[in-house]
């Protein structure tokens, strides 16, 4: 008797979830956790100040996010993802009473986060927090991405360092085109307001706008890209631009990838930083050359793999290039599980202050103790995906 009795009412709360349970299949949950132990020795500078051997546990763009999709017919779909930096080696995931959020404090959506519409026939239009075409066109070649050996510490403009703002970086105030995949072929435009909180006349100012065609086969990968900026937060009419252009061939067991680019400015004269201060008004300041080229070979659950990198000298001053050398070993226990070691080291000329990773993806960051400094590392890490 009582299962006859209470059958009716449990199949009626049984069934009562079901529409939102429906409505809720489109959201997918993802992410990853990167993790290592890295021993960083800082080296000395060109004036004598001695460096340090600094042990850490590092987290390395590890993420969370939350995405959807929902099919409005025709070939149309609306898109969401909402994605954010997670520190798994520290308590600085929130952010302390009165202090400011940075990209490092793990608040939501401070990775790529956007709404928006695609089409099969046209396209997709994107608004939100995304990385800009210019640095799309590159970043999939970048063989030790997201750890202290990232090839960001010298090529594609670090901010203050070789460039007002960095290029290859993802940006908030994003409305972004990406056209449909035609032949291989793939085109992307991206237009960016660098000073949202800014009067409406100093907005439209500073601004950047990023351009890339790409090229993706079997067995082929190219791309060209370029961005300029306009940043009159800076100074008053300054600019800068960039543009770059990346191959890569995988063959069997063997990946070979190479990237150029190179950046001009106008930002002589500006107030900050003080190397631009001294210069002419309009002069070149940060104007430089970089590249990049790296080898990876797999070798059964393993992959043994090498990249150097080199930044030419700035037009401001001369000894302020640097290079960078890589190499590691990633060995896989799963389809979502790798294992990996690495060592990096990264040489400063004499007049150069580079410093190894950089803040805006991982907790690696290692500051170097002044120009001319050759840093190096070793790196033990676990990589997670789901």
């Amino acid at each position: 008797m009582t299962k006859s009795r209470f059958s009716p009412l449990l199949a009626i709360l049984l069934a009562a979830p079901l529409p939102a349970l429906a409505d809720s299949a489109n959201v997918s949950i993802y992410g990853m956790a990167d993790v290592s132990y890295d021993l960083v020795d800082t080296g000395t500078s060109a004036s004598g100040t001695q460096g340090t051997l600094i042990d850490k546990a590092t987290s390395n763009a590890s993420r969370i996010g939350f995405k959807g999709a929902e099919d409005l017919g025709g070939g149309l779909a609306a898109n969401w993802q909402i994605e954010t930096l997670v520190q798994l080696d520290n308590s600085s995931n929130s952010c302390a009473a009165g202090a400011a959020c940075t990209a490092n404090n793990g608040i939501f959506a401070t990775r790529n986060s956007f709404g928006s519409l695609s089409s099969k026939d046209y396209g997709t239009l994107l608004i939100g927090r995304y990385d800009t075409p210019y640095k799309i066109a590159t970043r999939k070649l970048d063989s030790f991405g997201d750890s202290i050996a990232d090839n960001r510490s010298l090529f594609g403009t670090v901010s203050s360092t070789s460039a007002g703002t960095s290029f290859v970086t993802k940006q908030p105030d994003v409305v972004a085109y990406t056209s449909p995949m035609l032949a291989g072929f793939t085109a992307a435009v991206a237009h960016v307001n660098l000073a949202e909180t800014a009067t409406a006349a100093a907005a439209a100012k500073a601004n950047a706008t990023s351009l890339a065609v790409m090229y993706q086969s079997e067995t082929l990968y190219g791309s060209l890209g370029y961005e300029t900026h306009k940043l009159d937060s800076v100074r008053v009419g300054g600019s800068e631009s960039a543009w770059v252009a990346a191959f890569g061939y995988t063959l069997d067991e063997l990946a070979l990838s190479a990237a150029y680019e190179s950046t001009r400015d106008t930002l002589g004269g500006a107030t900050s930083p003080t190397a631009c201060s001294r210069l002419a008004a309009n002069a070149d300041c940060f104007g430089h050359s970089a590249a990049y080229v790296t080898a990876k070979y797999a070798i059964g659950s393993g992959s043994v793999k090498i990249a150097y990198t080199k930044a030419a000298a700035l037009a401001y001053a001369a000894n302020t290039g640097a290079t960078q050398a890589s190499f590691g070993y990633d060995y896989r226990l799963s389809k979502h599980t790798t294992l990996y070691a690495l060592y990096t080291r990264l040489a400063n000329e004499t007049a150069a202050n580079y410093s190894l990773a950089s803040s805006a993806y991982s907790s690696a960051t290692t500051t170097s103790i002044g120009a001319g400094s050759t840093m190096s590392a070793w790196s033990l890490g676990f990589r997670q995906t789901f």
